[in-house]
């Protein structure tokens, strides 16, 4: 069997465009009656246990996807910045230290929806395509 260089390199380069694609797919969302102001520094503060409260004073109650979920990879890739092993050792020295609990972890986008959109304290993230009018996207 002889193998052609040529195709397997378009193939790579073809999967290699295709990632910015895909990388955008999640969105932050809150609840509808949260007015808080909200940036990418906020909410990094927010997923790694430095902000506990919002600007109004209310506690952060942050909603998080389940692990091997793709979602999650993209979010903490793409909008912490981090890988999830570096997540995972973040959250066992912030709860061995006593310094914050995680995220709630709930398995997919509906439920998030669900519980964003009941806890108006509530922050999570979800798949572009599952955006709804039940919660509001403040990061894209």
């Amino acid at each position: 069997m002889k193998v052609n260089l040529r195709s397997i390199a378009a193939m790579v380069m073809a999967a290699i465009m295709a990632l910015p694609a895909w990388a955008g797919d999640v969105v932050v969302i809150v609840n509808k009656g949260n007015s808080n102001a909200v940036d990418k520094a906020f909410i990094v503060k927010v997923y790694t246990g430095e902000a506990k409260a919002w600007a109004d004073g209310g506690p952060v109650f942050a909603v998080d996807q389940g692990e091997g979920n793709p979602v999650r990879a993209d979010f903490y890739g793409n909008i912490l910045g981090k890988s999830v092993a570096n997540m995972k050792a973040l959250w066992a020295q912030n709860i061995f230290a006593g310094k914050a609990l995680p995220p709630k972890i709930v398995d997919q986008d509906a439920e998030v929806k669900k519980v964003v959109g009941a806890n108006k304290n509530a922050i999570g993230y979800i798949s572009a395509s599952s955006v709804d009018d039940t919660v509001k996207v403040i990061v894209k």
